[in-house]
């Protein structure tokens, strides 16, 4: 048996980083969302403030703005989150 056989027989178990990185895409996309969908319910109900800031704290941030970017950030976020996930289907074949 060469040696690079026992290498590739080993479990994969994943690197540290890789964990960190999938827990943060995935919390990203999750909050993300979350701000998207809160925008989204101000434009169904108060249209009329979507041109307004989201916070005093950064008046230069609009509502739709904010909306524009908690979209982005999840989608980012998912599918960074899809990259490094490890598929059911490898775990299984393991």
């Amino acid at each position: 048996m060469p040696a690079s056989a026992g290498i590739a027989a080993r479990p994969f178990r994943g690197h540290w980083g890789v964990k960190i990185v999938r827990e943060i895409s995935l919390a990203l996309a999750i909050y993300g969302m979350a701000g998207w969908i809160y925008v989204g319910l101000c434009a169904l109900v108060a249209p009329a403030t979507l041109a307004l800031p989201l916070t005093h704290l950064l008046p230069s941030l609009r509502e739709d703005t904010a909306g524009a970017l908690s979209f982005i950030v999840s989608f980012v976020g998912f599918i960074s989150y899809r990259l490094t996930r490890r598929d059911r289907s490898d775990a299984v074949r393991r």
